[in-house]
């Protein structure tokens, strides 16, 4: 399943992901123009109180990932995660599973447990994103026929 953008892959592993606490989370990519720093600030309000790249003039892509605000909440004050991507030397299937195995430490850190689990002779394995021999990625684990990615749901089923 060839991309040719990190953008083609976002809803691919966003598939991976429905169901879980992450699919409720506002995940998106951003391209981070210096020349255009409002455009970022439009995208998160409170971006003055906590760190851009750390290279204020270079081209970047950010991979922002908002939680879903509780109603008590104060608006404008979504726990966010701005992370940088190696871009543009990163090809966009490394990207994608930098991409993914963030978000899977999100849906860790939410259920407070490992995932995704399948279970194989009797044990449980965790999977984890990773690039299989031909570039593409895949959910693998020990013992386990590697899942490409927009698939997983069909292997927890």
């Amino acid at each position: 399943m060839a991309k040719s953008s990190v953008a083609d892959w976002l809803p691919v592993i966003l598939a991976d992901f429905a169901g879980t606490p992450v699919a409720d989370f506002d995940v998106r990519l951003i391209d981070f123009d210096p020349a255009r720093p409002g455009d970022l600030a439009a995208l998160i309000p409170d971006i003055q109180t906590w760190a851009i790249p750390s290279d204020p003039t270079a081209h970047r892509l950010l991979l922002k990932v908002a939680m879903k605000a509780p109603d008590w909440f104060p608006e404008g004050r979504v726990p966010t995660r701005l992370m940088t991507l190696d871009w543009p030397a990163g090809d966009p299937e490394e990207l994608t599973v930098e991409i993914a195995s963030t978000l899977q430490d999100h849906v860790m850190d939410e259920l407070n447990t490992t995932w995704p689990e399948v279970a194989v002779d009797g044990r449980t394995v965790v999977l984890e994103p990773r690039l299989g021999p031909d570039g593409t990625p895949r959910w693998e684990g020990r013992g386990v026929e590697p899942c490409p990615f927009g698939r997983l749901a069909d292997r927890l089923a």
